[in-house]
């Protein structure tokens, strides 16, 4: 294209790549960016809608001077400024992109083809899937930002392999029982709490006793301190075993936190849960299971769905439907319920065909007389 730009291959050590470049200039600024194609014509149809774009302002800035380090520091800057309380765990999933891939390479180099290459080299260092799957969703949430932001025109799509992880785990009330025998005394309290509301653990963790209306009954959890943002409450006044919970804690409060050990508040307790899990004969069970417990309870007490979500905190019935509730018990007492008018009336009739006949009340015949 004379006179506006022009689409080139370069070449890298001596050896020319086979993918093409798009070289222009708009109001004075030269721009280099890759094209993504091995076909001429798409480069310099891309070539003449990129100036286009750079002209009416829909791009800004130079795309291909655009790092992951670059990425990196946008999704930070948007996780505190929205405060996300997943940015240690998005730093972890960055920083595993950045050993694979180094933290200056260029953005817009990273294709299909090299995520497909850095799935495969996690899995094979021993990572879990669901793990992978989510720090690739977490590049693609840092390209997204980037978008916004105004770094880069275009967000890359990453099409992730279908995850099939969800938990089905409960506790019955003798696993339970045994569990909380072998668990220390600050902590018992807490678990007991957990399968009562179905709360996650760091909500719990973190309920202070300014949050706990004794006059209206109800617990309140602010929105910072939920996962999906939005402020809950929690009625207790006719549940008599939590309130007699929260009625010991109040008998035993030491500073601001409802559940603490020795006025302070309870960190992580992974190795005690292990440990005792393991004394129960329950290895492999997780905290989370008491929150898949408390919805099965509910559901079972006749709650509805949108209760249920209301009380715990799921936002979405997508999110809901993945807890997978309903366990063969469920399954059995529904058929029983759906089949139980049926054998009932099956068996009055049975009773009626094999009773024997009553005898016609009335005058004595002449015979017997």
């Amino acid at each position: 294209m004379r006179g506006q730009g022009s689409v080139y291959r370069p070449r890298v050590r001596g050896l020319q790549v086979a993918t093409w470049w798009l070289d222009y200039h708009v109001i004075g600024k030269r721009h280099r960016e890759p094209a993504h194609t091995r076909v001429k014509s798409e480069a310099l149809e891309l070539l003449r809608q990129r100036i286009g774009d750079r002209k009416s302002g829909k791009v800004v800035g130079r795309p291909d001077r655009v790092t992951l380090a670059d990425l990196r520091v946008g999704l930070e800057r948007h996780y505190r400024r929205e405060g996300n309380r997943s940015l240690r765990r998005a730093q972890q999933a960055l920083a595993h992109l950045e050993r694979f891939f180094s933290a200056n390479v260029r953005a817009m180099s990273i294709t299909k083809a090299h995520i497909g290459e850095y799935f495969e080299r996690r899995l094979a260092d021993g990572a879990a899937r669901g793990t992978v799957c989510y720090e690739v969703r977490v590049l693609g949430a840092a390209f997204g930002v980037a978008v916004e932001n105004e770094l880069l025109a275009v967000r890359p799509v990453f099409k992730l392999p279908a995850l099939r992880n969800a938990r089905s785990g409960f506790f019955e009330e003798g696993d339970f029982a045994a569990l909380l025998l072998e668990l220390p005394c600050h902590v018992q309290p807490l678990v007991r709490f957990l399968r009562m509301t179905g709360w996650r653990k760091s909500e719990a963790l973190g309920l202070t006793w300014d949050q706990v209306d004794w006059e209206g009954h109800v617990m309140r959890l602010h929105a910072t301190q939920t996962k999906g943002g939005d402020a809950r409450a929690f009625p207790f006044g006719l549940a008599c075993e939590l309130k007699q919970l929260l009625e010991e804690r109040w008998g035993v409060r030491d500073g601001l936190f409802v559940f603490h050990r020795n006025g302070q508040r309870i960190g992580s307790f992974r190795c005690v849960w292990k440990r005792a899990c393991k004394k129960a004969g329950l290895e492999g069970r997780l905290v989370h299971d008491l929150r898949r417990t408390a919805a099965r309870d509910f559901r079972r007490a006749g709650l509805s769905e949108g209760e249920i979500m209301k009380l715990c905190g799921w936002k979405t019935r997508s999110m809901f439907d993945r807890y997978n509730i309903i366990d063969e018990a469920d399954l059995a007492a529904a058929v029983a319920k759906r089949f139980g008018g049926q054998l009932t009336a099956n068996k009055r009739q049975t009773t009626a065909n094999t009773s024997p006949p009553t005898a016609p009340v009335g005058p004595l015949s002449s015979s017997a007389a």
